[in-house]
């Protein structure tokens, strides 16, 4: 300011300002002696020199603009500030919690230094760049590998997390398949998938995966064969219930059942198969899926009814069968066709087939079977060394059984074989009645289509069997195309088609009878002796052997036979029984002794009666007379020549049927 006066005081002249007597001893004007020095009017002009002075020797001043981009501050706050020329400003940026300061940008960014100062040579406009924090997002998976996580809206390559405040889309992708996102945990929860999360501080998570798993969770309790029931399944991962997964039904051994056999789980993972039903048996079922570990589940089904007369158990499958030899005083209906063909694995009771029932004296069957109409086929047996052979062993009691059908069978035994019943033994009160075997029998003794020996009730049975004899200890008899022997039986209304090849005492319908009563029957296949050099005797196209109280009437046979001795179209051997209204057709070859064309041998010590009875002389090739009388093959087939046999009540004849020869009107032909 002294220099700024003195200068004043040189543009005035007043030069002596500048003497130090004007200034006082600090260097200050001394204001009493420059009114001393100048005086009057010359003051008011020196100040307003001073004035003038100092307006022209102040420094220019500069506008600082300071403008903000992101959540901070500054200080000096964001605005417009004058400086003057040559100054330095100190700048400091102020962040918000959740942001930090980046840079300075704008037109004069460059000219902040690194200690944030600005230098204020001219105008200057400044940004302070604020920018969002970034927060890490650590995710874990559990188990390792099992999965990953596609993580959407990352912030810019380099950067590692994401901006606060941002949202990022996480989607849990399994790595194979069967392999399902369970739930989250850590700093996200739940089962959500895709989930979207807010980022607004250091995230870590963890997504879980887990294989997804099938289960039974509901089943019935006690099965009965027949009975509907419902099956449910749960698909989980962990705890997560799996959608939309197919699952499929199978049985292991492929035996038959009913009821739904896929099923689709709901959106809580539970999948219902519905009205199931399973025959009597033990069975293993597969749950499978697609990708997914297959179950099983094993479990038995009880075989229906009670086993009473009013309410009979239920049989449906060759396990139920067997269940019949458990259960020998019971009573059994037959529900369904049944294929035994399991009987002839090699694995199936050591390759012996079926196990008769009541094989044995003390544990025969005693219990009451309604075939229903229902057809067993395929049961095999092979037991040549054993007796009580055929789908029931032995009968010693009063039993019944009707309506059963065995079709195809395949037995062998060596006594008492028969397709039904191997021996129904001095039971009366036995009664057999619409049932009927095909197939192959083989035996050695006692041997028939239907039963080996017989005794009690049988009517409107048949049979389509091959019979053949194996000899054991150098012989066989008693072998019949319906039965091997017949004591104290009554067989009415049935019949024999099939082939009967033996060695003694075999016959088309009957091997032999006693005691017996037989109506309105009939044989139609061949009666063939073994090819070997053993003598056969005893052998007819109807019976064999007939003796000691037995009556046939109403009955025919139209089989050839063959033989050595004893041997007829009709009957090999009578003694002590009646034979009246019956016929034969079959050829009978020259034997060695006692050959007819209706009957071979007919005792004369005994009675032995035969009362309007004919053969075919034509076609038997005999012409004997006494044991059945001869006619050609037109007067067979002339319903006029058989006076009193009843046509149009038990017989009839027709061109059409039977060849033209007379037919029995009650029994199927």
């Amino acid at each position: 300011m002294n220099k700024q006066i003195a200068r004043v005081c040189q543009i005035l002249g007043y030069w002596r300002l500048i003497d130090p007597l004007i200034l006082n001893k600090n260097g200050g004007f001394c204001m009493k002696r420059l009114k001393r020095t100048v005086r009057g009017t010359a003051l008011p002009l020196l100040m307003l020199c001073l004035i003038l002075l100092g307006a022209g020797c102040s420094k220019k001043q500069y506008t600082l603009t300071i403008a903000v981009e992101g959540e901070g501050t500054t200080l000096p706050k964001p605005g417009q500030h004058n400086y003057e020329q040559d100054t330095f400003v100190q700048l400091q940026t102020i962040s918000d919690k959740y942001s930090v300061f980046d840079h300075w940008a704008g037109r004069d960014a460059d000219s902040v230094t690194t200690d944030n100062k600005i230098f204020m040579h001219s105008d200057k406009s400044i940004t302070a760049v604020f920018t969002t924090l970034n927060h890490p997002l650590n995710i874990n998976i559990n188990p390792v590998m099992s999965g990953h996580v596609q993580v959407d809206l990352v912030t810019d390559a380099g950067k590692i997390g994401f901006p606060h405040g941002q949202t990022a889309r996480l989607t849990a992708i399994p790595n194979q398949a069967g392999t399902y996102f369970v739930k989250w945990s850590g700093d996200l929860s739940g089962p959500d998938n895709p989930v979207e999360l807010l980022i607004t501080s250091d995230k870590n998570i963890t997504a879980h995966f887990a294989k997804a798993a099938l289960e039974v969770t509901a089943g019935p309790g006690v099965i009965r064969a027949g009975q509907a029931f419902n099956v449910t399944m749960t698909v989980k991962a962990g705890e997560r219930p799996i959608p939309n997964i197919t699952i499929n039904l199978t049985e292991n051994k492929s035996q038959p059942f009913q009821g739904t056999k896929t099923a689709q789980t709901d959106a809580n993972g539970v999948a219902v198969f519905e009205n199931l039903m399973f025959y009597e048996g033990n069975y293993n079922l597969t749950f499978s899926s697609t990708n997914l570990t297959s179950i099983k589940k094993g479990f038995t089904v009880d075989v229906a009814g009670a086993g009473a007369p009013t309410d009979p158990y239920l049989i449906h499958n060759l396990y139920g069968l067997e269940f019949i030899g458990e259960h020998l005083d019971a009573c059994f209906r037959i529900a369904k066709d049944i294929d035994a063909s399991a009987t002839a694995a090699t694995s199936y009771n050591g390759g012996k087939g079926w196990l008769p029932l009541g094989q044995k004296s003390t544990a025969s069957f005693k219990g009451q079977i309604d075939g229903n109409h229902k057809t067993i086929s395929n049961l095999y047996i092979y037991r040549p060394d054993e007796e009580y052979v055929g789908f029931i062993g032995l009968i010693t009691t009063a039993v019944q059984i009707k309506n059963l059908n065995l079709a195809d069978v395949d037995i062998t035994g060596y006594n008492r074989v028969g397709g039904l019943v191997g021996e129904v033994k001095d039971v009366p009160t036995f009664l057999a009645d619409y049932c009927s075997v095909t197939g192959a029998i083989k035996g050695s003794i006692f041997a028939g289509g239907m039963f080996g020996r017989l005794s009690g009730t049988v009517s409107n049975c048949h049979t389509d069997t091959t019979t053949v004899a194996i000899i054991i200890n150098d012989d066989s008899f008693n072998l019949g195309g319906f039965a091997g022997s017949a004591a104290g039986a009554t067989i009415t209304h049935c019949y024999a088609i099939g082939s009967v090849t033996g060695n003694n005492k075999f016959g088309g319908l009957l091997g032999s009878a006693t005691d017996s009563s037989i109506n309105q029957c009939y044989a139609l296949g061949d009666v063939i002796r073994l090819p070997r050099n053993a003598l056969n005797t005893a052998i007819g196209g109807f019976v064999g052997y007939l003796a000691y109280g037995c009556q046939i009437a109403d009955c025919y046979s139209r089989g050839d036979v063959e033989g050595r001795e004893d041997l007829g179209g009709f009957c090999g051997y009578l003694v002590q029984s009646i034979i009246e209204r019956c016929y034969s057709t079959g050829s009978v070859p020259v034997p060695f002794a006692d050959r007819g064309g209706f009957v071979g041998y007919r005792s004369t010590s005994v009675e032995a009666v035969i009362t309007d009875c004919y053969y075919d002389s034509e076609t038997s090739q005999c012409s004997d007379t006494g044991k059945g009388e001869p006619m050609t093959t037109a007067e067979m087939q002339n319903a006029d020549n058989y006076s009193g046999w009843g046509f149009g009540m038990i017989w009839d004849i027709s061109p059409a049927i039977n060849d033209g020869y007379p037919y029995l009107r009650n029994t199927p032909q």
